[in-house]
């Protein structure tokens, strides 16, 4: 997907009457919504890409709008709309370590904007995934929307040295740098799993399909999470066969 269609899809999400107002989609359902939690390396931008481009013709899964991807977009999203600091965008950066050490900064007056920044995303997040058909790349989000019924929750993961491999070629770094900033970036995301929701991003538990991406392409990964979502919403799709739906 071009970066300027997932711009245009973003922007258009959040323009939407439902997601400003205080609506749902038809019969309050809220989602569908899918949340990819990744180990470092293991492709979780470029499988929500094949994602979107697959969902969006899919007839299954109910559809009240385009199907959006949230990343890091969400983050600067956050900061502009609430009126934070630019500064802030370090907090609330998913790989940011010393949580704790934020809040006791704000708290005594050194920074502001770490809480805040917080659960400020947690709200955004929490209002885009019941708005439906988004797919929310990080950021803790399958806790935040853990009550949501037409929601699959995803973690992503793959031996060390493949990840490495793909994170320097995704991001054009060289293999020792990019050993260094999946390391980096494994410790900062299990951090700020157990400092702000104190839960185990490694607990299986957590997950309704967990996918090794060594051994599947985009396409294949995509296709697996599709199907999960596809027998969600397989109860919700049978006692509205018949309605319409909004696109």
């Amino acid at each position: 997907m071009k970066k300027e269609s997932k711009f245009e899809l973003c922007s258009a999400f959040l323009r939407s009457s439902s997601f400003w107002h205080d609506e749902n989609p038809p019969e309050s359902v809220e989602g569908p919504v899918i949340t990819i939690s990744q180990a470092a390396g293991a492709r979780g931008n470029p499988i929500a890409d094949a994602l979107v481009s697959e969902l969006q013709g899919n007839r299954k899964i109910p559809k009240f709008r385009d199907w959006t991807i949230f990343n890091q977009t969400l983050v600067n999203r956050v900061i502009e709309e609430n009126n934070l600091p630019t500064s802030s965008i370090e907090f609330l950066a998913e790989d940011k370590r010393g949580r704790i050490a934020d809040y006791i900064g704000e708290a005594l007056g050194l920074h502001k904007g770490a809480y805040t920044g917080v659960v400020k995303t947690a709200e955004t997040i929490l209002r885009i995934a019941q708005s439906g058909n988004a797919v929310i790349v990080g950021r803790g989000a399958n806790f935040i929307t853990k009550k949501i019924d037409l929601a699959v929750h995803i973690r992503l993961v793959g031996s060390l040295d493949i990840r490495i491999k793909s994170f320097a070629k995704i991001y054009g770094v060289s293999p020792s740098e990019a050993g260094q900033e999946v390391a980096r970036r494994d410790r900062a995301r299990r951090d700020y799993i157990q400092e702000n929701f104190l839960e185990d991003v490694h607990d299986p538990r957590h997950y309704d399909l967990i996918i090794n991406t060594d051994n599947f392409s985009d396409a294949a990964a995509a296709h697996l999470i599709i199907s999960a979502l596809e027998e969600k919403a397989s109860p919700w799709k049978a006692s509205h066969d018949g309605a319409s739906m909004r696109l």
